[in-house]
Parts: C-alpha cells; sequence; structure tokens
C-alpha cells in the first residue's frame, strides 16, 4: 500500500517536473534569442509574405529560436494578417511577441532621405525642397507637375476634370527617399499618399456636394492658406461657399500671392488692381488651379463646411479672424485690426 502511494507521488511529481520543464523550455524559446545583443538587425517582409515566409525571415536572422512556436505564439496573437511589408528595425533582445508587435504596427524603418513638406507648400516651394537635397532636376519637376498625364495609369482620379496641374496633389507629410529615386517616384509617393487620404468617406461626401475632385482640392487649398487655427477653418470654408453662392468674388489675398514669383510680405491695393486669373478680386469664382497642396484638415473642412451666414472676416492679432454678415461691421473689425497692429509696431519701436 505504502508502496503504491509513493508510486503515485512520483508519478505526480514527474508530472508536475514535466510540465514545468516544457514551461520553461517555451517560456525560453518565444523569449529573446540572445537578452545581451542589442546590435540592431534590418529585416525586409516583401509584400504578400505567408506566415511561413515571415517566419523563415526571422529564423535566418537570428531572431527567433523556434520556427514552431513563433507561428503558434503569432496566431494565438491573430496578428499575422495585420503584418504589413516593408523593412523593420529589431534585434535579438525582442520577444517573439514584441516581434510580432512591431511587425503589425506598420512602424517600418526608415533608411532614406528625409523630406517634410509643410502643409500648404505650393509645387514650386515642394521642388526647391527636393533640389536642397539634391533630388533630381527643378526642370524635370515642373514638367512632371504641369502634366499629370504622366500619371494617369497609376492614378485614375487625376483623370477627373478640370485637372490640369499636380498643383493641390502633392501630400504634404513626410516621406523617405532614396538619392537614385527619379522625379517620377518622388512624385508618385506623394499623389500615392494623397489617394490614400482621400478616402471612400470624402469621396461620397464630395458626390453628395455635386463638385469635382479639382474643385474641392482647389477650394481647400485657399482655406489651408487662410487658416491660422485649425478651428477657423470650417467657417473660412463657409465664407466661401456663401460667397460663391451669389455669385460674389472670393477676395482672397492669398490667391494674388500665388500669381507673384515671390510672395510677398503685405498685399497692397495696387496689388488687388494686377491682371492675373489668380486675382480673386477681379475674377469670380474659384482660381484656375489650387494655390498650394493642402493637409487633411483642410480638404475636410473644404467637404464640411460650418452652416454660417457670413460673408466677412478678417484676421485678429491672436492669429484667429473676426467673422461678419455685413460689410459696415466687416469695416468695423478691419479698423480694430488695423488699429492693434499699429499699437503692436510703436510698442515694439519704443
Amino acid at each position: 500500500m505504502d508502496f503504491n502511494k509513493n508510486k503515485w507521488k512520483i508519478m505526480m511529481l514527474a508530472s508536475i517536473v514535466l510540465v514545468v520543464s516544457i514551461g520553461i523550455f517555451m517560456f525560453t524559446e518565444i523569449g529573446p534569442y540572445n537578452k545581451n545583443n542589442k546590435n540592431n538587425i534590418v529585416v525586409e517582409i516583401p509584400s504578400g509574405s505567408t506566415s511561413n515566409q515571415i517566419t523563415d525571415i526571422l529564423y535566418k536572422n537570428k531572431l527567433i529560436k523556434n520556427k514552431t512556436l513563433f507561428k503558434v505564439v503569432a496566431k494565438v496573437s491573430n496578428d499575422v494578417p495585420k503584418i504589413k511589408a516593408g523593412k523593420y528595425l529589431l534585434n535579438q533582445t525582442y520577444s517573439n511577441n514584441d516581434i510580432i508587435n512591431i511587425l503589425a504596427s506598420g512602424k517600418v524603418y526608415q533608411d532614406g532621405i528625409k523630406i517634410t513638406i509643410p502643409e500648404g507648400s505650393t509645387s514650386t516651394e515642394i521642388i526647391d525642397i527636393l533640389i536642397s537635397k539634391k533630388l533630381g532636376s527643378k526642370e524635370v519637376y515642373n514638367k512632371l507637375v504641369q502634366n499629370p498625364k504622366e500619371f494617369y495609369d497609376q492614378y485614375l482620379y487625376l483623370k477627373e476634370k478640370d485637372i490640369t496641374s499636380l498643383e493641390g496633389f502633392l501630400y504634404p507629410e513626410t516621406y523617405y527617399f532614396n538619392k537614385d529615386d527619379s522625379e517620377k517616384k518622388v512624385i508618385s509617393q506623394m499623389l500615392s499618399a494623397f489617394d490614400k487620404n482621400y478616402d471612400d468617406k470624402l469621396k461620397d461626401r464630395q458626390k453628395e456636394l455635386n463638385m469635382s475632385l479639382q474643385q474641392i482640392v482647389n477650394l481647400a487649398s485657399v482655406i489651408e492658406k487662410e487658416a491660422v487655427l485649425d478651428e477657423d477653418r470650417t467657417i473660412i470654408s463657409s465664407v466661401f461657399y456663401n460667397r460663391l453662392k451669389i455669385d460674389m468674388p472670393l477676395q482672397s489675398d492669398a490667391t494674388i500671392q500665388y500669381a507673384f514669383p515671390q510672395r510677398k510680405k503685405i498685399v497692397t491695393y495696387n496689388d488687388l488692381k494686377i491682371n492675373s486669373p489668380y486675382n480673386s478680386y477681379k475674377n469670380k469664382g474659384l482660381p484656375p488651379t489650387p494655390i498650394s497642396n493642402p493637409g487633411i484638415k483642410s480638404i475636410e473642412a473644404a467637404l464640411y463646411p460650418e452652416d454660417t451666414e457670413y460673408l466677412y472676416f478678417v484676421a485678429k492679432m491672436n492669429g484667429g479672424n473676426s467673422y461678419n454678415v455685413e460689410y459696415e461691421d466687416h469695416l468695423k473689425s478691419v479698423k480694430e485690426y488695423k488699429d492693434e497692429r499699429a499699437k503692436l509696431n510703436q510698442n515694439n519701436n519704443k
């Protein structure tokens, strides 16, 4: 009897030892490959890679110890479908879970030339930024910007009504380019970013408004140049919609600025008289092309304007705007702004 009891105790103890050993083994196998080696390793996950192919890449780079267990962890995490193609910066101190999370996050490693395009930049300003980083020829960029047909095979949206230039569609964000990228490839990345950000929701809204893509981007480009604070974008949008509705000129200094080779510090009264299709004091409707490359907030503002009756706005010293329905009230706001500016200049000159 005692023998049988001891036998069961030994078997139970052996089972516990076995379970603990398996647990330790599995924990070790899915843990860091080498917790003391912090040297970074760049791995590239090709587009369309299967779970097996991803596992093989990581195993060959000595980032995981056990292919079978890695696939189990990946399946349990349910993150494999989220893994995105691209280069990733990993090292041997990462556990299987760490690696899966990084691959699923889409935070790819960028090792090219970093270029940041500010919102509201014109195509000329963007080209200058690219040239300053020794990325291509100014002449080639200018030809591409003026010839959307060069990109028809990649971006069908450029075939839409009235689009005669790429101005407005060079999406402002941070890019990474290789030093040997062609001008066309550089521009293509910006057009691709626009395509991704102008999603189905925005396209549906555009259809509701019965407007062309060119009209929306055109209006957004003016809003981008006029707005200083985010909260003003949709109100400025409403002012322009209200003016267009009653066939009133937009009267935007920003469109006149676009007509000049170099941006002026101040638009003067004489500037309002220039003969240019971009003079929105003389010409009704939207300018011939967008006057800048707007960010998503201005594009959304063009699609979702506030419901107001405002016809006028003028800047305030705090960066916002004063809005008015009546012209007489607008003149008062203009005077207040000029008085505040004069007072500030006077104090600064003391």
